[in-house]
C-alpha cells in the first residue's frame, strides 16, 4: 500500500471514529463493546445510503438527457447515423488495404476481427437506440413494452428510488432497456414485434451468424468452441457490412411503414 493511500485509509478511520465517538451514550466505550459495533453498522448502512442516493441522482440526471436526446432526433436519425458509422469503418479498411505500408494493414487477421466486432456493437448500438426512440415516441409502443418486454414488465424500484425521482413511466421504462442484450438477434426480433404489435418479417439467419462469430471473436480471442482459429478477410469483412445494412433496412422499413398508418 502506498504512503497516499494509507495516509487516507487513515484518515477515514479517523472520520469513522469521530462519528461513532459523536454518539456514543458511554463516552468510555472501545471498539469491542456492543455500543460501538452497533454504531459502526449504522455509519456503514448510512454511508451504503449516501451511495445508493448518488448512484441514483447520477442516473436520473442521464435519463432526462437521454429522453431529452431521443425527443429531439426523429427515429429515420438512428438508422442513418448507423450507415454512416459502417460506411466510414468501411472506408477505413478499404484505405488500409490501398496502403501495405501501414503498420496495421487490414488484411492481418487481428485487425478484420476487431472490425468485424466493432461492426456488431454499432447494430447493436442502433438496435437499442431505435428501440428506446419507439418507447419515447409512441405511448401505445410503451404500452406494449410495458406488457410484454420482461426486462422493463419485471422491473423492481424501492421506495427510496420512486421518492427520489420526478421521472415518468416512460423514462422508468427506458432505465431497464440496458439488461436488454441488442445482440441476440432473435431476441430482438420477438421484442420489436411485441412493442410494434406485428408479427416482423424479418431474415435474421445472416445477422446471427454473424453476430455469433462476433462472440467468439470478443470472447474467445477469435477461437471457436471447438478451439478452431476463426479466419476472416476483407472480404468477409465487407460482405458482414452489407448483410448487416440489408437486415437493419428492412427492420427500418417495416418500422417507416407502421409510423405512417
Amino acid at each position: 500500500m502506498s504512503l497516499t493511500r494509507e495516509r487516507l485509509f487513515d484518515i477515514q478511520n479517523e472520520q469513522v471514529e469521530e462519528w461513532i465517538r459523536e454518539r456514543l451514550s458511554d463516552k468510555g466505550a472501545g471498539e469491542d463493546s456492543e455500543e460501538w459495533q452497533d454504531l459502526l453498522n449504522q455509519y456503514s448502512d448510512y454511508q451504503e445510503h449516501l451511495q445508493d442516493e448518488f448512484e441514483w441522482k447520477a442516473e436520473v440526471k442521464w435519463l432526462k438527457e437521454e429522453v431529452k436526446w431521443l425527443k429531439e432526433n426523429d427515429l429515420s436519425y438512428h438508422h442513418e447515423k448507423f450507415f454512416t458509422e459502417l460506411d466510414a469503418l468501411k472506408n477505413m479498411a478499404e484505405s488500409n488495404l490501398e496502403n501495405p505500408n501501414k503498420v496495421f494493414m487490414l488484411h492481418s487477421n487481428i485487425v478484420v476481427k476487431m472490425s468485424y466486432a466493432y461492426a456488431v456493437t454499432l447494430l447493436e448500438t442502433f438496435l437499442g437506440d431505435t428501440f428506446k426512440a419507439l418507447i419515447i415516441k409512441r405511448e401505445n409502443f410503451l404500452e406494449n413494452a410495458i406488457k410484454n418486454v420482461k426486462e422493463i414488465k419485471n422491473a423492481r424500484y424501492s421506495i427510496f428510488e420512486l421518492s427520489k425521482t420526478d421521472l415518468n413511466i416512460c423514462s422508468l421504462a427506458l432505465s431497464h432497456t440496458t439488461g436488454i442484450h441488442f445482440h441476440n438477434i432473435s431476441k430482438v426480433q420477438k421484442i420489436y414485434s411485441h412493442v410494434l404489435g406485428i408479427e416482423l418479417q424479418l431474415d435474421i439467419s445472416k445477422v446471427c451468424k454473424i453476430t455469433s462469430l462476433r462472440h467468439d471473436i470478443v470472447h474467445r480471442n477469435g477461437y471457436t468452441k471447438d478451439g478452431k482459429p476463426i479466419e476472416l478477410d476483407a472480404q468477409d469483412f465487407f460482405q458482414t457490412i452489407e448483410d448487416i445494412k440489408k437486415f437493419s433496412s428492412s427492420l427500418q422499413e417495416q418500422i417507416n411503414e407502421i409510423l405512417a398508418e
